[in-house]
């Protein structure tokens, strides 16, 4: 009982910090904020995430289970490759608009240089992103929709495309915690333009 309860309270944590680094970013997010809302002492937040990057992490790692399950869902009902390619877009989209005050790309070029554990979980995010990516052209492949090819190559070509875009299409420096609205749209309907090529090329 007592590790079912504190895994209820990390839940908690979770949802309260996500909840202010989407509204208020985590740089102005203090550990005293999510104490705060969370109506609970400082040393007992500490006690489950000893400081803000863990948290951060923690709560990056939970959007990015959440987003794998959301197109995990979408593959498995899956009537086309060109409807699921493009309806995995729609939910990649969605995600970008939603967190894009989570600081993430920020924190991505930091784990880069820096953090190795986040390193470890971007890339497994990734590798897993490229297989479902691959099992929906290669389900393409398989039914006759799609002409044969190489499904790991395309898929990873497609991503690195798509995330390409993200830090290409604004007209200035990408800092991803202050793209507004008319950027974002921007973002998504170059992605959305790409993945129309994308198919159509995998169809001819």
């Amino acid at each position: 009982m007592l590790a079912e309860t504190k895994d209820e309270m990390r839940e908690k944590i979770l949802d309260v910090a996500l909840k202010r680094f989407t509204h208020y970013g985590s740089a102005k997010t203090t550990m005293n904020d999510i104490a705060d809302d969370l109506r609970c002492s400082k040393a007992s937040l500490y006690y489950y995430y000893p400081d803000k990057k863990g948290l951060h992490k923690a709560v990056l790692e939970k959007i990015a289970g959440q987003f794998m399950a959301a197109i995990e869902a979408e593959v498995e009902k899956m009537e086309s490759a060109e409807q699921c390619l493009s309806s995995i877009n729609e939910i990649r989209i969605t995600y970008l608009q939603r967190f894009s005050r989570l600081e993430l790309f920020k924190m991505l070029n930091e784990a880069h240089h820096r953090n190795g554990g986040m390193t470890e979980m971007v890339r497994r995010v990734r590798n897993k992103d490229n297989e479902v990516l691959a099992r929906v052209i290669r389900t393409g492949i398989s039914s006759g929709e799609l002409k044969p090819t190489d499904p790991e190559k395309m898929a990873i070509l497609y991503n690195q495309a798509t995330m390409g875009l993200r830090f290409t299409v604004p007209d200035r420096s990408p800092d991803y915690d202050t793209l507004d609205p008319e950027e974002l749209e921007g973002i998504a309907q170059q992605q959305q333009l790409l993945t129309d090529i994308f198919i159509k090329a995998l169809k001819q």
